[in-house]
């Protein structure tokens, strides 16, 4: 299996207004189709007031630019009918300040006044959030309610157990809809703050807990529901989740071999591989990725081609679910920037001159401009393009299915060059990465510089 994330609105539009939306997208199947993807991840498509749709009014309907409900389960029946799961992106940590539960509470609705976390006498309102020390408590007409991801996005408070039995209800209404699965973002978030210490504290016990009720409902709706949980933690801690979950997005494999690729040295991927490849126990799937709407593009932190053509070796020549984030296969840059988080999610670029049916225009370019080489038009026409070299990779990918679930055996390197093999148990392949810009000679095989070789 291999996944692809889409931002709607920056994908395929339909209807001339300049966003993409739902039946963009159902257009575009023959794309993805062709790229060789099994499973979509949407983000968030609920009604929601910002662009990004993470601070959602309404958990049962779909943003007005996107489309209605029917157009959803149009794009579903789409998706289906071309062999591709679709999974939706659901953030269940918090909501919009706007939604209708958080509006009533501040209006003294009792019945709804639970549903979030209010300070009270001892609590520091001045406490950061520790990655980035952004406040976690913020004002509203004398009270402080508390929002780890800022005063428009307040925190559910999951000691409610009326707030419980709301998120299972979404679960269902989802996968009554047809979707295949989830993304669960912000997992780790659900119990992160210390009711009786008065302070944010991490809680992985009550949050594994809570996710498998999560999935124990939605599992007797559909048995084969796919999930994949997003943990920014030490690779130790995302296997915990991942064990309930099913399947966990890896942050290190990215980050290992971007910064290895760039520094020329593998000791990354040796540490990455060896914590996070390497288990043969089957209790959960790793989900390797080429990046996503949280960090700096591919492109633009491996500035040459040849560089991000072996990423995509590694990528689809590990064990798991491979994800790759719209546009990565044709070299979209951005660069990512908290405070703007548009950079990276850039319109697809389908066309050269970024004109002509389908293409979006919701936002200026500051990256990805025309006639610059980055677009499907202009890739697809070029042989050994990012493109056609990823185009390769998957279709080796699908040729070895059983890679997915699949751990790593004796793991080796060298200053430039990565080996390992890919088992099941019953297959195996052996796999070498040059990461150099010149010729490698590791174990007697000869590799060009930035050269894959399976054996």
């Amino acid at each position: 299996m291999v996944g692809y994330e889409i931002y709607i609105r920056s994908f395929y539009d339909y209807n001339n207004d300049g966003t993409g939306d739902f039946k963009g997208l159902s257009n575009a199947v023959s794309y993805l189709k062709d790229l060789g993807v099994d499973l979509v991840w949407i983000m968030p498509h609920f009604k929601a007031p910002s662009y990004h749709g993470y601070d959602i009014i309404d958990f049962f309907d779909t943003t007005p630019s996107y489309g209605t409900l029917d157009d959803f389960k149009e794009m579903v029946e789409k998706l289906h009918e071309a062999g591709i799961k679709i999974a939706i992106d659901l953030p269940l940590n918090h909501v919009s300040s706007r939604h209708p539960w958080f509006k009533a509470a501040v209006s003294g609705d009792k019945k709804y006044e639970d549903f979030f976390l209010w300070a009270d006498d001892g609590v520091d309102l001045n406490e950061k959030r520790p990655w980035d020390n952004e406040v976690i408590w913020h004002p509203y007409n004398g009270r402080w309610y508390y929002g780890v991801f800022g005063g428009s996005s307040p925190d559910l408070n999951y000691e409610n157990e009326k707030v419980v039995e709301k998120a299972l209800e979404i679960v269902e209404f989802w996968l009554n809809m047809g979707i295949d699965g989830f993304r669960f973002d912000a997992a780790k978030h659900i119990y992160d703050y210390d009711l009786q210490q008065k302070k944010f504290s991490y809680n992985h016990e009550k949050n594994i807990q809570f996710w498998k009720k999560v999935m124990d409902k939605a599992r007797s709706i559909k048995s084969d529901v796919f999930a994949v949980t997003e943990v920014w933690d030490a690779p130790e801690i995302v296997a915990e989740y991942a064990k309930t979950i099913g399947c966990s997005f890896n942050f290190y494999f990215t980050e290992a071999l971007r910064e290895s690729i760039n520094h020329g040295n593998t000791y990354k991927i040796w540490d990455c591989f060896s914590r996070t490849l390497t288990d043969d126990r089957g209790l959960y799937i790793p989900s390797n990725f080429s990046s996503n709407h949280d960090m700096t593009r591919l492109a633009s932190s491996l500035q040459c081609e040849d560089q991000r053509k072996v990423f995509f070796a590694m990528l689809l020549t590990t064990p798991g679910i491979p994800f790759i984030f719209y546009g990565d296969e044709l070299g979209m840059k951005g660069v990512y920037d908290p405070y703007f988080t548009e950079s990276v999610i850039e319109p697809f670029p389908w066309y050269s001159s970024l004109s002509g049916d389908g293409q979006t225009l919701w936002k200026s370019v500051g990256f990805n401009h025309a006639f610059t080489g980055v677009s499907v038009e202009e890739q697809s026409q070029r042989e050994d393009s990012l493109l056609n070299t990823v185009k390769r990779w998957i279709k080796f990918r699908k040729e070895n299915e059983w890679m997915t679930n699949s751990w790593i055996v004796d793991l080796r390197t060298s200053e430039f060059v990565v080996g390992y093999t890919v088992t099941n148990g019953e297959k195996s392949l052996r796999i070498y990465h040059n990461i150099s810009g010149h010729e490698e000679e590791f174990e007697g095989i000869r590799l060009k510089p930035f050269e894959s070789k399976v054996l």
